[in-house]
């Protein structure tokens, strides 16, 4: 994305953040961030200006046996990528999963970003880390806007702690799955955060 979409990109961060909600799990008592889908899609819906345009959402669920980290991102990114539906380059795709498995191989140190949350509910074996992030690309078709994809990603394994998760590779196995929840945007690069 170029220099002068970065700003638009960080208000969308920022107005995506609004939707970001805390609560105290009543099953843990402990907090327990998660993403308002239903408010920010109102948000969205109900916006008057034409520098912010809802295309879609999307969501799946990718439920493996034993699978790899990487092989695990692979399918998140191929299903954001078919989310999105625009062309993008061999270096997009590659730094959408660069980005990605960087975050789900050093969660210790990403979690303290305040994009991720982690959840081990207390009558299961299996934790899970819930994502969200935001990506923008270019729009071929009108130099002014470019698309945003908000997104949340929860990867769920057979990991009983929190810590069994740190240190993690590309390579790592266990019995993956994750459920991720998209919506696609076309922004104008002068939008702001509305009042």
């Amino acid at each position: 994305m170029s220099d002068e979409k970065l700003p638009t990109s960080i208000q969308m961060m920022k107005y995506a953040g609004n939707y970001v909600k805390l609560e105290i799990d009543k099953e843990t008592n402990q907090d327990k961030r998660w993403f308002d889908w239903g408010g920010f899609k109102a948000s969205i819906d109900g916006y008057k200006g034409d520098d912010l345009i809802f295309d879609k959402f999307k969501s799946t669920i990718i439920a493996n046996r034993e699978s790899t980290v990487s092989t695990m991102v692979e399918k998140i990114v191929k299903f954001l990528v078919e989310a999105l539906s625009v062309v993008m380059d061999e270096g997009d795709i590659k730094a959408l999963t660069s980005t990605i498995e960087a975050t789900f191989t050093n969660l210790k140190e990403k979690s303290s970003n305040g994009f991720l949350d982690f959840n081990k509910p207390n009558d299961r074996n299996n934790s899970s880390w819930k994502y969200r992030i935001q990506f923008a690309f270019p729009n071929p078709d009108l130099p002014d806007y470019f698309f945003s994809l908000v997104s949340t990603i929860k990867l769920e394994a057979n990991v009983s702690s929190e810590s069994e998760w740190w240190g993690l590779s590309s390579s790592s196995s266990r019995n993956f799955s994750t459920a991720i929840n998209a919506i696609k945007l076309v922004m104008a690069k002068d939008f702001k955060i509305p009042n």
